[in-house]
């Protein structure tokens, strides 16, 4: 076995050595500093490549590893997880790790006669530290930064740093989702930091714009001495403030006024920077950080009977999203300064007024850039999953207090949530096997809160954010739902009908409602269905959730489910890699984007996604404004619009019209319905308001779709064939007919081919023209029809090779998003080519109408039934129109015969490209069958 252990390193070694480049040589990342809030000007980032040695075995301390540094034969990019690409590591499985370095002290009269301390803003989880082979301390807890003094370690020249960490994955140890990728190791910058003996630990602040003046709570290294002076200097605002420390102390108390208050908000995000000192004679020690000047409480909403979030004494609808925060190469750590401030405007962007950073201590500089650019922050304790044993309750506790105390002076942040869904609380009956969140487990939960609230007064507190209705006391009254769209309206009723003080619902042991604020702190459709959605259009289902919260304002708030996909969670507002998905609004209601289900002021069409209507008919369309705020704007008014596609796929203008609109603050009126008589012919329909104030200005834009049936169009003749209902097909990978056969495709090359009968009793001379139309988009070969048994049910923790790809899921059909595959079909007519058409993607998206109006509905809201499943059936799927004229001569010969065969035909052509959807008149966008239209002179 020794030699063995001994053999290894000399090989990887020798492997290595020719590839590694002079450490000092290569660009840091992560260069700037770690805490804007806490920066010292004189520091030094360590951040870069470090030599690197794994120890599965667990012998390196054995071997005393921390003095032969240059064994360690791998090289590691600091302060990425070795688990993670961007470490260009990349071992997951590895429990134990040796990170080893040379660095110089700087040289500038800053650092001379100086304390120098190392600091580590996060390492997971038991790191310990040599300095020239000298132990400088140890560290257990994986989020928060801990520090060492180092400086009776060091040398006059070059000193060896060198770093054990051990990250066996417990289940007493705080981890969240690290299942998406294990933050193993060092993930956050470490630097050195000059000081003196006398320093300042740490500056609170506590903004109170009531009084105008914010309490600072200065914190020392080590008692005052005599004469020591606190001056804090305000950087372009009027902060100027100085005064005596009290020898002795090392804590200190002061109200600074604050002359011409200007309050932070997502609007105004309005940073008082300011310098912190400590002086006697000279300065000693010198912090630059800053605050915001905000208040968060909850008030009661004027005539209603409900509270909600208030900023700054103004009550604040929450549109809130769940952030994973993690990235798909570097996990936990993000890749640059830059990505991480994309990331908060990215939520900003599409309308969103906050995040909650789920499970994790997030990186300083993330909520820094909240703090910069406006955007609120629901901040979680990241939990264990085992049982609440003392010693995962101590580790957890260790967690809990230091990120507290770390992230006090974020304006951005607004609550603390402790657990979620009860992970890590519940605790199993040795006799029954049965788990339960058991009265003493409660009581600790209690004691955290209190405890909670007593570090950090300023903020709201989250005892649990619950998925089973185990609230025990908490300054938010949340729940979770995941529901298919036509569930939400009874959960809802149901939610809000149960909501008052004294109410039990959503609490345990006893424990009942106050006058909380009542709002979502998750919700989505992504595991309303069964196995989970996997990748799908998020758009339809999203637009009826919020029209149906918006309906119910009592909901002081939502947090959908999520920010961006990850792993095998696929129901972001973004792709993992932060690019685009492409939802489809604009292209049925013009001006329309995710934003307008974000506004203040919220029309509401229609009641319901899944109508349809005769031909002629005459119907009253419901109408509705909810307001989530207090500034109505005068001379409200709604021009509406409905249009149409018809059976040709044209679209066709039907009315226009305006009506009078009145709101009212924090409540949905219904308003006078519209009175509409539609048209005669099938089509598929989209009603679309925007609302606008007395001068124009355009408020919001939203629609609701709806079918016709009657008739078909005048003018035309229109021979139409299902697109299940063709003559012939064969092709490479496979073909399927889904949703009941209102669509099929064929995966790789191939064809299908169709028959039309012509009609015997038409004048050739008299036909302007013919064409055939058609809707039809390429066809990835998606991964769970290649393989029997491939659609596999994708939990929340099932991280396989199948349960982490899109196509797998049994209810995906992946979103369009800015990576397109496409496919060209050649169509040929009574065996002559007539085109060659490329289908730009196969999409799914808001303009697949159709494809989500033919889903099957399962189990309804309350019902105790639940044996009729909600499956999805390739929804929003849907195709291009495309048209091919047919030449004189072409119409001439095909009315001799009396038939039209057309050929679509998709050739090989390389694996990023190929397969063939065809649409009917109830799948896709357009209420159309394969057809020939033949239109007389």
């Amino acid at each position: 076995m020794k030699k063995a252990i001994i053999f290894l390193p000399l090989i990887l070694m020798m492997v290595s050595c020719s590839q590694r480049q002079p450490l000092a040589d290569v660009p840091i990342p992560l260069k700037e500093h770690p805490r804007p809030d806490f920066e010292r000007a004189a520091w030094q980032n360590l951040n870069g490549y470090w030599q690197f040695a794994p120890d599965s075995l667990n012998v390196g301390e054995k071997e005393n590893w921390q003095e032969k540094p240059d064994a360690f034969a791998s090289k590691i990019l600091v302060p990425f997880s070795w688990a993670s690409p961007l470490s260009e590591i990349k071992l997951p499985k590895l429990n134990i790790g040796w990170y080893a370095r040379r660095f110089n002290v700087g040289r500038e009269n800053v650092w001379k006669g100086k304390e120098v301390f190392l600091i580590f803003g996060a390492s997971d989880f038991h790191t310990k530290v040599w300095v020239n082979g000298k132990l400088a301390g140890e560290h257990k807890g994986g989020y928060v930064p801990f520090e060492f003094n180092i400086t009776q370690l060091l040398k006059g020249g070059g000193n060896q740093l060198v770093v054990r960490v051990e990250d066996e994955e417990l289940d007493n140890r705080p981890s969240g989702k690290q299942y998406y990728g294990n933050a193993k190791g060092i993930w956050q910058t470490v630097y050195l930091e000059p000081r003196n003996d006398l320093y300042l630990s740490a500056i609170r602040f506590t903004p109170d714009i009531d009084k105008a003046e914010v309490g600072a709570e200065v914190r020392l290294s080590a008692p005052a001495t005599e004469g020591l002076q606190f001056t804090l200097e305000g950087k372009g605002n009027k902060i100027s403030f100085d005064s005596d420390l009290k020898t002795g102390d090392t804590v200190a108390r002061f109200i600074i006024p604050v002359a011409d208050m200007k309050l932070w908000s997502p609007d105004d995000p309005f940073l008082y920077e300011v310098t912190a000192s400590v002086a006697s004679g000279r300065i000693i020690d010198s912090v630059n950080t800053y605050f915001g000047m905000r208040k968060i409480s909850a008030v009661s909403i004027q005539g209603k009977d409900f509270k909600y979030v208030a900023l700054n004494n103004k009550p604040l609808y929450l549109r809130l999203t769940l952030d994973q925060s993690y990235h798909p190469e570097g996990f936990y750590t993000f890749p640059s300064d830059a990505f991480i401030r994309d990331e908060i405007m990215r939520a900003k962007n599409i309308g969103l007024n906050g995040l909650r950073i789920h499970i994790k201590a997030e990186i300083p500089r993330k909520l820094y850039w909240a703090d910069k650019y406006g955007l609120l922050i629901m901040e979680d304790v990241p939990n264990f999953w085992g049982e609440p044993t003392p010693v995962a309750k101590a580790n957890w506790e260790y967690i809990a207090e230091r990120e507290i105390e770390r992230d006090y002076n974020h304006p951005s942040v607004f609550s603390w949530v402790l657990f979620n869904e009860t992970w890590g609380l519940f605790s199993r009956d040795s006799a029954t096997g049965r788990r339960s969140y058991n009265p003493q487990t409660q009581d600790w939960v209690r004691s955290w809160y209190h405890k909670a609230k007593a570090m950090d007064p300023t903020r709201l507190v989250e005892d649990n954010s619950p998925c089973n209705f185990d609230h025990v006391i908490t300054d938010l009254n949340t729940w979770h739902s995941y529901n298919p769209a036509r569930q939400w309206a009874g959960l809802f009723d149901e939610v809000v009908s149960k909501t008052y003080p004294g109410s039990s619902y959503n609490y345990i042991g006893g424990n009942v409602q106050g006058d909380e604020p009542m709002l979502n702190s998750e919700c989505g459709a992504v595991w309303g269905y069964s196995g989970s959605t996997g990748d799908i259009d998020i758009t339809w289902e999203y637009h009826i959730m919020m029209n149906e919260f918006r309906k119910r304002p009592k909901i002081a708030g939502f947090l959908f489910t999520e920010f961006h996909d990850v792993i095998n969670e696929w129901n972001g507002y973004y792709r993992f890699d932060r690019s685009k998905k492409l939802f489809g609004f604009d292209e049925l209601c013009p001006g329309m984007s995710m934003n307008d289900l974000h506004k203040d002021l919220y029309v509401v069409a229609g009641d319901d996604f899944f109508k349809k209507y005769r031909g002629g008919e005459s119907i009253l369309m419901p109408l509705g404004i909810s307001s989530v705020t207090g500034n109505i704007p005068s001379g409200l008014k709604i021009e509406y619009a409905v249009y149409g596609w018809d059976q040709k796929g044209d679209r066709f203008e039907w009315k226009n019209g305006e009506v009078a609109a009145k709101a009212e603050p924090f409540t949905f009126v219904q308003l006078n319905p519209v009175s509409l008589t539609l048209p005669p012919e099938t089509s598929v329909m989209i009603f679309a308001v925007s609302l606008k104030d007395g001068q124009g200005n355009v408020l919001q834009h939203n629609f609701v779709p709806f079918r016709v049936e009657g008739k078909s169009p005048s003018g035309v003749i229109i021979i139409s064939r299902p697109p299940s209902a063709f003559a012939g097909a064969k092709w490479s990978i496979r073909q399927l007919a889904p949703q009941l056969g209102r669509k099929v495709w064929g995966m790789g090359s191939g064809f299908f081919e169709y028959e039309f009968d012509l009609p015997r009793n038409i004048d050739t001379n008299k036909i302007a023209s013919v064409e055939f139309r058609a809707e039809l988009s390429a066809r990835y070969p998606q991964e769970k029809y290649l393989e029997e048994g491939a659609a596999e049910g994708i939990g929340m923790t099932i991280v396989t090779d199948k349960g982490t790809t899109p196509g797998y899921g049994k209810n995906s059909y992946p979103q369009t998003d800015q990576k397109t595959f496409s496919s060209t079909v050649i169509i040929s007519v009574n065996g002559k080519k007539l085109s060659e058409t490329l289908l730009p993607d196969d999409p799914a998206d808001h303009r697949g109408l159709l494809s989500w109006m033919n889903q099957e509905p399962g189990w309804a809201w309350g019902s105790k039934d639940h044996s009729k499943r909600w499956l999805l059936d390739e929804a929003g799927s849907y195709g291009y129109l495309v048209k091919v004229p047919l030449s004189k001569a072409d119409i001439k010969k095909a009315m001799e015969t009396g038939k039209i065969a057309v050929r679509l035909q998709v050739d090989e052509v390389g694996s990023s490209q190929g397969g063939l959807s065809v649409y009917g008149r109830e799948s896709g966008q357009y209420p159309l069958d394969p057809s020939i239209i033949i239109k007389p002179e």
